[in-house]
């Protein structure tokens, strides 16, 4: 089979490359160099050629480094937020449980730390439940607090964990009494973020911001511990006592652990 043109004449400029660049052959070195000055652009572009064909490998496999490495960096930031969140979580936590630590000090009767595993959500009722029941000591009407105030008082222990009604429910009475003015009355519960202290006298001042604490009477709560602070004072025209509006000192929706006082004011008498 024939040839075609087209390799006859590259094999043609293959021979004649040889034969001019061979210096074995009768040619001058003027037609040589005229030659390969002819060809330079051809072999300079074939290196740039190769040298751009290895500069672009090097880049693949540079960006291909590039891109794990970014892979890892991501990585260890992801596990170094989660280890920075924790340690916050170990802070925050330290810090409840020195205040709660605190306050036992303070109480001079025998306390059982407990934390909140459930709660109401049905909004019906207020109530906790927290994981320490008759097993460990725990009985119904024994007062639970926590490091900023009253939280209210066990309603029901179970073998390992116990109801809790806080003193926001609507079914809790407290005496209470104030800091400032010595005045005494009952604090009850309103099933909402607020309390309100009852049957002040109407012939004495109450004072906004005044401390409102548990007077000791009913026998669950021992005296002076906190309830909350005097928001307002209300006064109906014919009626023969005063109200207030009391904030709680406890924050209800934020508790994680309380204490629990195993012996009310009544049994030490």
């Amino acid at each position: 089979m024939l040839l075609s043109r087209k390799y006859v004449g590259v094999i043609l400029v293959v021979l004649s490359l040889v034969i001019v660049l061979n210096p074995k052959f009768p040619f001058s070195r003027t037609i040589r160099q005229v030659v390969l000055q002819g060809f330079k652009p051809v072999l300079v572009g074939a290196r740039m050629t190769v040298n751009l064909v290895k500069d672009v490998r090097r880049d693949i496999r540079l960006n291909k480094d590039l891109r794990h490495e970014n892979i890892q960096i991501k990585n260890e930031l992801r596990l170094l937020e989660r280890k920075i969140a924790q340690l916050k979580e170990y802070e925050i936590e330290n810090q409840r449980l020195r205040t709660l630590l605190d306050l036992k000090e303070d109480v001079s009767y025998e306390t059982l730390p407990a934390r909140v595993i459930g709660r109401d959500i049905t909004g019906a009722s207020q109530l906790i439940i927290i994981d320490k029941g008759v097993k460990s000591g725990i009985k119904e009407d024994m007062p639970v607090v926590s490091g900023q105030g009253v939280v209210g008082k066990v309603i029901e222990a179970g073998l390992l964990s116990s109801k809790v009604q806080l003193l926001i429910d609507k079914r809790n009475r407290i005496g209470g009494i104030m800091q400032k003015s010595r005045i005494v009355g009952l604090v009850e519960g309103t099933g909402r973020g607020f309390l309100i202290i009852n049957f002040l006298p109407r012939d004495e001042d109450i004072y906004v911001n005044d401390l409102v604490l548990t007077s000791g009477l009913g026998g669950v709560y021992e005296k002076g511990l906190v309830i909350g602070t005097v928001k307002s004072v209300y006064e109906a025209k014919f009626a023969l006592y005063k109200y207030a509006e009391v904030i709680p000192a406890v924050s209800f929706n934020k508790l994680e652990e309380v204490l629990v006082i195993l012996k009310p004011k009544h049994d030490t008498l």
